[in-house]
């Protein structure tokens, strides 16, 4: 089956989706070739380094999560055989769990969760901007994962910020100059797979937060979750809420400009 979008893009499924795309797409369509080419086209994604992303970070309700994974030449080659992509195009939980298993038995990796609680402590009392939090959290997870691996490689992350933050946390542990940032870092199979690890821990944790406050969490920071905290603030009081949710974003403090959270 091939659906064609007015984006542009193109999503082809079923048995011989792989042979379509290299025998009709490629040649006919594109007139280029890159599915299989990707060592001559990306040498990069082969060579020993890791990949680092984050989820949760644009979420009102849940955790922050960070995650660092390393590649090999033969990981990477690996994981971009298996369709190992950046976990916004993956919807099925059933598929993130799948990959994640793949990827935690064929590699490293380092997970960070920092829950609503934890994440609203060190926001308040320590960073007070988010993307100071997150610098901090990516250096964090890359050195702990450097430790297993007994080494310092190349490190690669998408730029979410001007590149001098992620810099600095990574000069405090002595790795700036293994830092790469670039923009749509998710295409690296190292950043890939950080991604579904940190998205499907993400859901995971966030579905453990509903079950306890007995009410299902959204993702996102819409007017229907500033609501749902509004709700639960009301409800439970305002120690329940920083559980839950992230108490800096702004759908907190402007509709509880009034209450000391």
């Amino acid at each position: 089956m091939v659906q064609a979008y007015k984006t542009g893009k193109v999503l082809v499924q079923g048995k011989e989706a792989l042979e379509f795309s290299r025998n009709v797409i490629e040649p006919e369509i594109l007139q280029q070739a890159t599915i299989g080419y990707e060592f001559l086209i990306h040498p990069e994604y082969f060579k020993a380094h890791v990949g680092i992303d984050e989820c949760g970070k644009g979420d009102l309700f849940g955790p922050l999560v960070i995650a660092a994974v390393f590649v090999d030449p033969q990981t990477a080659k690996d994981f971009i055989e298996m369709g190992i992509k950046d976990s916004k195009r993956i919807s099925s939980t059933r598929r993130l769990n799948q990959f994640a298993l793949e990827i935690k038995k064929k590699t490293k990796y380092a997970l960070l969760s920092l829950p609503p609680l934890r994440y609203n402590e060190l926001y308040e009392k320590k960073f007070k901007n988010l993307n100071l939090l997150l610098a901090w959290a990516h250096a964090w997870v890359y050195k702990k994962l450097s430790l297993e691996l007994n080494d310092s490689p190349r490190v690669l992350c998408d730029r979410f910020a001007q590149p001098w933050v992620l810099q600095q946390s990574f000069k405090r542990i002595g790795a700036d100059q293994l830092l790469e940032q670039k923009t749509k870092a998710e295409s690296d199979p190292a950043v890939a797979a950080a991604s579904i690890l940190a998205r499907l821990t993400f859901v995971e944790e966030l579905a453990k937060l509903s079950q306890v406050i007995g009410l299902p969490l959204p993702k996102g920071a819409s007017s229907k979750a500033a609501q749902l905290a509004k709700d639960i603030l009301l409800r439970c009081g305002k120690d329940t809420l920083r559980k839950v949710a992230k108490i800096h974003f702004k759908t907190i403090q402007q509709n509880f400009a009034d209450r000391a959270l």
